[in-house]
């Protein structure tokens, strides 16, 4: 009987060894360990224009109907903007602007800047890259901007 058990151990050993290894590759694939997972909130009237952690806000409130940004320790930002348009003026509804960016801050301070990326009019945009992080990132946020002629602006930030 003892030997009947032990190829049943042999057999649970290299199952558990499979799954431990496929969860290791997982965690390496997606970007290594997450140090953010946040939902965006869209720029409220009261911060129209203002500066939040060196990145400056745009000129107008947005909506969302829905964002998450998630930031890895390896610099992978993964941001998704669904609905994100103005919420006042004359494009009220829609989005004029063409390409967004993801910008990441540590500490108050913008620490990286994804490359643009296509902004549908419907408001929906995805970033997914690797930026260049700082070895220490203390407190981080993630702003989804659109790209203007004046610079980014921010449209949605996590952390609200």
């Amino acid at each position: 009987m003892l030997q009947m058990l032990r190829p049943g151990r042999v057999a649970l050993a290299l199952a558990l060894a499979c799954s431990l290894a496929t969860v290791a590759i997982v965690q390496a694939d997606s970007g290594g360990v997450k140090v953010l997972d946040a939902n965006l909130a869209s720029l409220p009237q009261a911060q129209v224009g203002t500066t939040l952690d060196g990145v400056t806000a745009g000129g107008l409130p947005w909506n969302i109907a829905h964002g998450s940004a998630q930031l890895f320790s390896n610099g992978r930002v993964h941001v998704l903007v669904q609905g994100l348009v103005l919420g006042s003026g004359a494009n009220a509804g829609r989005n004029p602007i063409p390409t967004g960016e993801a910008i990441v801050t540590c500490g108050g301070a913008i620490a990286a800047t994804s490359s643009p990326v296509p902004y549908s009019t419907s408001g929906d945009a995805t970033v997914d890259q690797v930026v260049s992080l700082p070895s220490t990132c203390l407190a981080p946020a993630v702003f989804f901007a659109g790209v203007t002629a004046a610079g980014p602006r921010w449209f949605a930030v996590t952390g609200w």
